[in-house]
């Protein structure tokens, strides 16, 4: 099986997490490891706690005696993972698992990047401070935008540049902040799929968000590929077949003119402005009411995006060497308009006959989803210290 880590030590705790609780003898044997050096390099796992022998159970062989199963607790540490819109912050407590314990959803009362930051660092202490839950060990801060580190480059969607995250709350803070990891927010949702989601049993798989922008992450050999440009997708101007609208930068029939929510409400809201004057629809959702009661701009606003998310996810998962996609982001619920259905007649178009077909796995397209992605980057951050800091 491809591990996640060179490093073995960190490749027993990432298997571990991702497909625990396991024997000793599945994970020597999943990890191609000698049991005597799966038992060594466990062992100071154990003493510090970041690995657990648990219940006993067999082996998915089923031979041999009952034995103790390793795990990575999911009860006794918490997460923080918190996404930025243009005007809202969603934030999530999770477990080590990424599972969600709670949920808050509040808007950005300033979008100026030091009076958010502000209203960030009051909204981390109140987490901080609860003592309902188990200690918080990270902190996962993900949004659109150019990232290098601690640092944003570049993010159009807040209207930030250069903002380090790091500096100001390491100047405003005191010590008992949790480590704080920011992510952009696709790089983000592909390590949510890559640890606990299509990566659990798929090696090779791309992820593509349709949303505000268009984004996508790759997965190969159950490591994420690194975007040069700071976890920037670079198919966001792709151009597409037959696509025609027209995006921020003048290009016509690109993804993100093709595909972004705003650029198919603008279509759907000019064909009907020619004998309606009240600038709908406005949403997603209002969209397919109204294709759904008759109105044809909708109606042929949601077939062209489906016809126009087909060439994309036959572009990008064939230049990616893929047969898996797993398609999020708020716009992905068009796809469950009926005026959507030519979504899978035409994805597999370009297609040679003897081609094997591409896999489509949706998601909600929730926004606590986004928020998951940033706990699972502080998820793993988490995990190498915790691994480099055991006593060997």
């Amino acid at each position: 099986m491809t591990r996640i880590f060179d490093d073995s030590a960190l490749a027993i705790v990432a298997h571990v997490l991702a497909h625990g609780p396991l024997s000793r003898a599945d994970t020597a044997r999943d990890l191609d490891l000698s049991p005597a050096t799966l038992t060594r390099l466990v062992r100071p796992l154990i003493s510090s706690g970041t690995i657990s022998e648990v219940r006993s159970g067999k082996s998915t062989t089923g031979m041999g005696r009952p034995t103790k199963l390793l795990e990575v607790a999911s009860n006794n540490r918490s997460f923080i993972g918190i996404n930025l819109t243009s005007s809202t912050i969603h934030c999530v407590r999770t477990d080590t698992h990424a599972r969600i314990i709670s949920s808050k959803t509040i808007p950005i009362q300033n979008q100026s990047a030091t009076e958010c930051q502000k209203q960030l660092k009051n909204l981390i202490d109140e987490y901080t401070r609860s003592t309902n839950h188990p200690p918080i060990e990270g902190v996962g801060i993900s949004l659109g935008g150019k990232i290098d580190k601690s640092r944003v480059i570049e993010s159009r969607f807040l209207g930030w540049r250069n903002v380090n995250l790091k500096t100001f709350f390491t100047e405003t803070t005191d010590e008992n902040i949790p480590e704080i990891e920011l992510v952009n927010d696709v790089t983000g949702l592909t390590m949510l799929e890559q640890w606990f989601g299509l990566g659990r049993h798929c090696e090779d798989f791309v992820v593509a968000t349709i949303g505000a922008g268009v984004g996508h992450g790759m997965v190969h050999n159950l490591r994420a590929v690194r975007s040069p440009q700071g976890g920037l997708g670079m198919t966001a101007h792709l151009p597409l077949a037959g696509a025609h609208g027209v995006c921020q930068y003048g290009h016509v029939g690109c993804a993100n003119g093709a595909l972004t929510v705003p650029a198919v409400l603008s279509r759907a809201q000019a064909g009907r402005a020619i004998t309606e004057d009240d600038n709908s629809p406005t949403s997603a959702e209002e969209l397919m009411r109204l294709a759904d009661s008759g109105d044809k701009s909708c109606r042929r606003a949601i077939a062209e995006f489906a016809e126009s998310l087909a060439v994309y996810v036959q572009t990008v998962t064939s230049a990616a060497l893929v047969m898996d996609v797993v398609l999020d982001g708020e716009g992905v619920c068009l796809l469950e308009s009926r005026w959507a259905a030519n979504f899978d007649k035409h994805l597999n178009s370009y297609a040679r006959p003897d081609d094997p077909r591409i896999t489509v796995h949706r998601r909600s397209g929730s926004f606590e989803r986004w928020a998951q992605g940033a706990a699972v980057a502080a998820i793993v951050k988490w995990l190498i210290r915790a691994t480099r800091s055991a006593k060997w």
